[in-house]
């Protein structure tokens, strides 16, 4: 099952039990942001850039919240 569907429907399962639609609204604007930004993300691979001292994107969503 790919990513998205995985998530959301962790969501909308998790939205019944608790009749609040806050989890899918964060899946969604999660997925906004990933396919938003998906044009620089494949400028920059095919770049050549060196990426070795990336941060890791979990990292930064844990600063999000």
């Amino acid at each position: 099952m790919p990513a998205f569907e995985r998530e959301w429907a962790a969501a909308l399962e998790e939205s019944r039990k608790t009749f609040s639609l806050g989890g899918l609204y964060e899946v969604l604007q999660e997925w906004q942001g990933l396919i938003a930004s998906a044009p620089a993300v494949d400028a920059f691979v095919a770049s050549g850039y060196d990426d070795s001292d990336f941060i890791d994107m979990a990292e930064l969503r844990g600063r999000r919240r």
